[in-house]
């Protein structure tokens, strides 16, 4: 009988071993192998980017050679089991390798990660202290990692004026050598140049009103993306979008539709490098969707 066991076992680990590596073989050229969706939105990466636990906020090197999301995972019914890291999958010349967390997230609370558009730095949010080690800080601030040759560095404060004794969350930095990012009364901007970040002005005044998050900027500049709960959504959380006219201001709030947004919330909205593709996040996992759906929604000459 024990015997009969053994062989069981084996039998089932080899068959759980081989679906493995079924599912990882298949990670080859461009988005993990995964199939490009048309304009019906579609899970990115079922089992291997989007499986248990809460994952958001997936970026995309300027190569497409690393793929970067934020994992949110739980250890039973306990606040002390919930863990946030981030994930990477790196492609060595035409073959994925398997998501890893990425070393300095393994401590703390990490969240809302976002790459410059060259794929050199790594900005995000966390209540690690400023000095790097001891207990966590009691309001989070902008954190800043460079890519090295193996990976990414100690994280380092962006300090002030950005940083403040208040709560500084949801980082993009744009080709502009922008960064916007939310304080509890909006979305400011800050420039970077000459190795520092200027004083931080406040953006979208007309048309982000309300409780607006997640700010993205399409890789031209040209179109914004955000969250928002306002009335008349779909669900807890929408997706909206504005565009850039050519007197240099931003059209009216436009929800992405039902098409897009559901009755559950959808957040965290990211662009493919090459515009092309739309990430976001939809209850726990990360969808994409073409980038063509928002031309029906831009306005005509």
């Amino acid at each position: 009988m024990n015997k009969a066991i053994i062989l069981v076992c084996i039998l089932v680990n080899a068959v759980l071993l081989n679906g493995q590596q079924t599912d990882f073989s298949k990670m080859k050229g461009p988005y993990l192998g995964q199939k490009t969706p048309g304009n019906t939105p579609e899970i990115f990466a079922p089992g291997i980017v989007s499986k248990d636990g809460i994952q958001s906020k997936l970026l995309l090197s300027p190569d497409g050679s690393e793929i970067i999301f934020m994992n949110l995972s739980f250890a039973g019914n306990n606040p002390a089991g919930r863990k946030s890291s981030f994930m990477s999958i790196r492609k060595e010349k035409d073959d994925w390798g398997t998501p890893v967390e990425i070393p300095f997230s393994l401590e703390y609370m990490n969240d809302e990660p976002a790459l410059s558009p060259d794929g050199q730095k790594l900005f995000f949010v966390s209540n690690r202290p400023v000095t790097g080690n001891g207990d966590p800080a009691k309001m989070p601030d902008i954190w800043v990692s460079e890519r090295t040759g193996t990976g990414w560095s100690e994280p380092a404060n962006t300090g002030a004026p950005v940083n403040t004794d208040g709560v500084e969350v949801q980082p993009f930095y744009s080709s502009t050598d922008k960064l916007y990012f939310g304080r509890i009364d909006g979305i400011y901007c800050s420039q970077y140049s000459e190795g520092h970040f200027s004083e931080p002005v406040k953006f979208g005044t007309d048309i982000l009103k309300g409780r607006v998050r997640g700010i993205c900027f399409s890789p031209d500049n040209k179109v914004l993306i955000v969250h928002s709960d306002m009335q008349g959504g779909y669900g807890s959380w929408d997706l909206y979008i504005s565009f850039l006219d050519e007197t240099g201001n931003w059209t009216q709030l436009i929800n992405l539709g039902n098409g897009i947004n559901t009755e559950k919330p959808e957040a965290n909205a990211t662009f493919s490098p090459d515009g092309k593709y739309i990430f976001f996040s939809r209850g726990d996992d990360i969808y994409w969707v073409s980038a063509e759906i928002i031309e029906e929604l831009r306005p005509k000459d």
